[in-house]
């Protein structure tokens, strides 16, 4: 089986597209009834949960082989990830993402799922609160209250106490931003 297209996506970085490209290359390899002993399940994994597509990433998961979850630690430790997600266990995501020593092939796209995961995060504090506390923006970007404060003071958030105020016009600047970046 040709994995050369998923490969050159993930050397370049273009984790958007893998999601698709991984279901249509297993979809042919079914339909040719080639084996998938050496097919990447953890990328194709994250794929979907990159994308936000836990209905995707569970069906996917269902429908690994049982020798294939039991022999690859990588893939077993996305699993954990996306019921973190699936639970709203958002601080075990970090947790769960950052306590596994990924491959050289995994790393750097874990790190950029943890990047637009935070986003996705901030977005959704945003939108719900007008004032949080420290703590609790700790908690739920998976930072500790130092580097909270830090990236707070960077998206135009203002301090009152130990409560932090969203100002937001910058809000909604930096969704207009994020969104420009998820493009």
């Amino acid at each position: 089986m040709d994995l050369s297209a998923v490969h050159a996506a993930l050397s370049s970085k273009y984790y958007s597209v893998l999601a698709s490209l991984c279901d249509d290359l297993l979809l042919q390899a079914a339909s040719r009834g080639a084996a998938t002993d050496d097919w990447p399940y953890a990328v194709h994994l994250l794929a979907h949960l990159f994308l936000n597509d836990l209905n995707s990433a569970r069906f996917l998961w269902k429908s690994t082989p049982q020798e294939a979850k039991d022999a690859r630690p990588e893939l077993a430790a996305v699993w954990r990830i996306g019921q973190c997600l699936w639970i709203r266990d958002y601080a075990g995501v970090y947790t769960t993402a950052q306590g596994f020593e990924w491959g050289p092939e995994m790393a750097d796209f874990v790190t950029a799922f943890l990047e637009i995961y935070r986003k996705r995060i901030f977005q959704l504090l945003t939108s719900a609160y007008s004032t949080i506390n420290v703590a609790d923006v700790a908690h739920f970007m998976g930072m500790n209250e130092e580097n909270a404060t830090n990236f707070c003071n960077i998206y135009c958030i203002d301090y009152r106490g130990s409560d932090v105020v969203i100002i937001l016009f910058c809000i909604h600047l930096y969704s207009v931003l994020a969104r420009l970046t998820l493009k």
